[in-house]
């Protein structure tokens, strides 16, 4: 029930408002949807906050509806603690969810989140929304909440379910969206790969220790950003000739120094938290890919999780996704940073092993993330190799078009190789993945129902319509579902 209008309206106490996420799985328990940021007197304390759906799709989508606190710190991990839990209700009157609490304010900020627990049966693309009516003070008086949304924003952007069962996440250079790597000729993108594809990193951009955003190195005489805005034009015009629904990702990477010092110090990391999440939205992209190889111990784990926080928060109403590449077995990560994410992708590759990346080292990398890191199975996304390394050592690869191009009658289930000098001559031993361990990897993955695959580096394949590419076998055990209006228009084409 509803307080009356006859009731005070606090001054002291303050509330803010924010959609920090806004990807969301079906069948997933306590995913965030609305931070709550409180200010109040000494003394003052909460006795009610109240919800209702937003502009959710169905009410029915949402199981349970919980009021959490994460205390003085603005992050959401799984450690939060919890104060209130509400079957949801799906009766229009009842479409309120009203949490009676005890929480005590002062001058220090407290953080509340409501979180969803979403039916199994939720529609892919639904929308999942909430809006915080009311936080009620023990005398009674109320504090109506500011909505708060990202600089630059138009409007709110509400959080969807994610639309694919699967993620087909290749990283792409600036240099590469037209060239494919290290390929004899070059074999350039065509709409055709958008609709395979969920999400696409534009790997082109880093940091410096001041907190400000840079281009990457994009090749000896080249202007950086003018061969990234142009990728990124490319990239935006094959999607929309493609009419796809993959998300463009804004990607940072070569910045461990830079990152390391940015980071550890509060204000330089909430600059930093800014500017990249003004970078991504006026840019246009769908979310923020974060490489930083390494954090070098669990303190700078625990800061890349504090500047998620800050990002997070930056993003706020954005709708923009946020993940990171690490490896699991090689400095790993921790709860600040993984319950963050919408997805981490693992580099599950570069071993120093007979086999740089293994179906040993594929399954362990995805159990890693499910049992020590506690992360849901859709938000674990594992690396493929679409290169090689020489058995023992990391400084000599080839891409697969090099591999196939020494070795054109190479045989399905074979994974290494020698390198082939100018002279003729074999050189040292090398293993790569080869079409029948990729399609093994993609296969067992599907089954277990992990969130799906990355790529590194996806330039260095056949072109599709090649029989041994390996992205060909990838495709055909992982992919977008076609639409409806995809298939329709494919059967005119053929026509």
């Amino acid at each position: 029930m509803l307080l009356c209008c006859a009731c005070a309206v606090a001054d002291a106490a303050t509330v803010e408002m924010r959609h920090t996420h806004g990807v969301f799985y079906p069948g997933l328990r306590n995913q965030p949807v609305v931070q709550l940021k409180v200010t109040g007197e000494p003394g003052e304390t909460i006795r009610t906050v109240r919800f209702n759906f937003g502009r959710s799709s169905c009410t029915g989508d949402i199981a349970v509806a919980r009021l959490l606190s994460s205390g003085d710190w603005n992050g959401f991990t799984y450690n939060t603690n919890k104060l209130a839990v509400e079957k949801a209700k799906t009766k229009p009157e009842e479409e309120v969810f009203s949490f009676k609490t005890k929480i005590e304010l002062g001058h220090t900020p407290q953080y509340l989140w409501l979180s969803y627990d979403l039916a199994p049966g939720v529609k892919r693309n639904a929308r999942v929304d909430a809006l915080c009516t009311e936080v009620v003070l023990q005398d009674g008086s109320v504090v109506k909440p500011k909505l708060i949304i990202a600089e630059g924003l138009k409007s709110r952007v509400i959080g969807r379910v994610y639309p694919f069962p699967y993620r087909v996440v290749p990283y792409y250079r600036p240099r590469w969206v037209k060239g494919w790597g290290n390929a004899k000729e070059a074999v350039h993108l065509t709409p055709a790969h958008f609709n395979l594809f969920t999400d696409i990193v534009h790997f082109a951009y880093s940091v410096t220790a001041e907190g400000d955003i840079t281009y990457q190195w994009v090749g000896e005489g080249a202007s950086a950003q003018e061969v990234t805005d142009d990728a990124l034009a490319e990239l935006k015009r094959l999607r929309r000739v493609a009419n796809s629904r993959a998300r463009l990702l804004a990607g940072f990477g070569h910045m461990d120094g830079p990152m390391t010092k940015a980071v550890s110090d509060p204000g330089v990391r909430r600059t930093l938290a800014r500017r990249m999440a003004q970078w991504a939205i006026s840019r246009g992209y769908g979310g923020i890919d974060i490489d930083w190889e390494y954090p070098d111990s669990w303190q700078e784990w625990q800061q890349l999780g504090f500047f998620i926080a800050d990002l997070r928060e930056e993003l706020a109403g954005s709708g923009l996704s946020v993940s990171i590449a690490a490896s699991v077995t090689y400095k790993v990560p921790n709860y600040w940073t993984t319950d963050q994410l919408d997805f981490l992708m693992t580099m599950s590759y570069d071993d120093l092993g007979e086999q740089h990346s293994s179906m040993w080292r594929f399954q362990g990398d995805a159990n890693k993330c499910l049992n020590e890191f506690h992360m849901a199975k859709p938000r674990i996304v594992v690396g493929l190799p679409f290169y090689s390394n020489q058995q023992g050592t990391l400084t000599n690869q080839y891409g697969y078009s090099q591999i196939v191009g020494w070795y054109p009658n190479i045989k399905p289930g074979e994974n290494t190789f020698r390198i082939k000098n100018a002279d003729g001559s074999l050189g040292p031993m090398h293993s790569f993945n080869g079409i029948n361990l990729i399609t093994e990897k993609c296969k067992w993955l599907k089954k277990q129902k992990f969130g799906g695959v990355m790529i590194w580096a996806y330039d260095t394949d056949l072109p599709l319509s090649h029989n041994m590419s390996l992205a060909r076998a990838m495709f055909k055990v992982i992919r977008q579902p076609s639409s409806k209006k995809k298939k329709k228009q494919g059967a005119k084409s053929a026509k």
